[in-house]
């Protein structure tokens, strides 16, 4: 007849049992036996604490498990505030450069691009009005834009950008490019 493992707790100076392990098991979930309490069981050379045997307490894990929660909880917050606040200028960022249609809008794009390259070397920032304040005119593979909008610090300004499509390279150039 086989007999599961017995152990023995060692509780305030006194040795207790035999136990089985889901006893000790339970009796440790329930906080019946102090977290520092000592265990033995035939074979092991040395008492080792209960909490080796059966792990963080129920409540811990749930604690820590909460406390995990509340973290990833607050971190995907503020990724989704700071993706929020960027995306707008990563989208405009993005269409800026990669305007490389024929067409008014992407003409209205690139024109902002040229635009906010030439403020960067004066190390200012820009903000463009909307699309449709803008006006765009298209004839042929020249493109004049006028973009109004306000350089920080500055205020209000208008810029008139002159460009022309490489049709074979399909994109826009401007100024001394041309």
């Amino acid at each position: 007849m086989a007999f599961p493992e017995e152990y023995f707790i060692h509780v305030h100076g006194e040795q207790k049992g035999p136990y089985t392990y889901p006893q000790i098991k339970r009796m440790y979930e329930n906080e019946l036996i102090p977290e520092e309490t000592l265990y033995w069981r035939d074979g092991m050379e040395q008492l080792e604490p209960v909490s080796d045997l059966c792990g963080g307490r129920k409540k811990d894990r749930l604690r820590r498990f909460r406390q995990l929660r509340t973290t990833g909880l607050v971190l995907f917050a503020v990724i989704a505030l700071v993706t929020a606040y960027f995306a707008p200028m990563l989208r405009e960022g993005w269409h800026e450069m990669n305007a490389r249609d024929q067409t008014q809008e992407s003409a209205y794009w690139r024109a902002r691009g040229f635009v906010r390259e030439s403020i960067r070397k004066q190390d200012e920032s820009v903000v463009f009005d909307p699309y449709g304040a803008a006006n765009v005119t298209l004839t042929g593979t020249n493109a004049t834009v006028i973009l109004p909008g306000n350089v920080l610090g500055k205020g209000k300004m208008t810029w008139r950008v002159a460009m022309q499509y490489d049709v074979a390279r399909k994109e826009w150039r401007c100024g001394d490019e041309l």
